[in-house]
């Protein structure tokens, strides 16, 4: 909740970043019950299953709290979406809203183990109506800013060439080749162009 101080007054922050602190008192309430009574739990196979959820729920809210903290120092009052991509990009690729729909599934998952069943069955609905609003909102980055971006590298040598696209893209070459794909391009020597005019 304090991390998310540093960035609530931004200008243009998008709505999934304020549907996610939205649903973080249910986070933090429900992970604090069930830290409790895994404690509490007599079989260790239990625990352990338990334990992996936990381990994966503060894993995702350490990345949304790292997100919050780095685009509160690299934002100068204005929400900056290529900061915000940059972070995203480095942490694997997964949205704020995303991390927070992955800790109310765990959440969701953990919730309805038989160890819980009484205690807090009531969280059920609620993790599953914070999921339905998360899926309803648009995404704080488009699939496509996800995508990655094509790279070339391009080599001279004596007498032969080689040129080399990754990721999908359109490479036009300097001998007026041009070729397209959806995967990496790689080409090794290609005849100096006096060869190919006298065929």
């Amino acid at each position: 909740m304090v991390a998310f101080g540093s960035i609530k007054d931004l200008s243009s922050l998008p709505e999934a970043f304020q549907e996610a602190m939205r649903w973080l008192p249910l986070v933090e309430n429900t992970l604090r019950h069930a830290k409790r009574a895994a404690e509490k739990l007599n079989s260790t196979e239990d625990a352990r299953a338990l334990k992996t959820v936990l381990h994966d729920c503060d894993k995702k809210a350490d990345n949304i709290l790292e997100i919050f903290e780095q685009l509160g120092e690299k934002s100068n009052g204005e929400y900056n979406s290529s900061v915000y991509r940059c972070i995203v990009i480095k942490q694997g690729k997964q949205r704020v809203e995303t991390l927070m729909d992955g800790i109310l599934e765990d959440l969701g998952t953990l919730v309805t183990h038989k160890a819980f069943l009484g205690e807090m069955h009531n969280q059920i609905n609620l993790l599953a109506k914070a999921r339905e609003y998360l899926a309803g909102i648009c995404p704080s980055l488009a699939d496509s800013d996800l995508a990655d971006q094509p790279r070339a590298a391009n080599q001279y040598g004596e007498n032969s060439r080689q040129y080399n696209l990754f990721g999908e893209g359109t490479q036009r070459i300097a001998d007026g080749h041009y070729f397209e794909a959806k995967g990496n391009q790689n080409f090794g020597i290609f005849p100096s162009k006096e060869s190919v005019e006298t065929r």
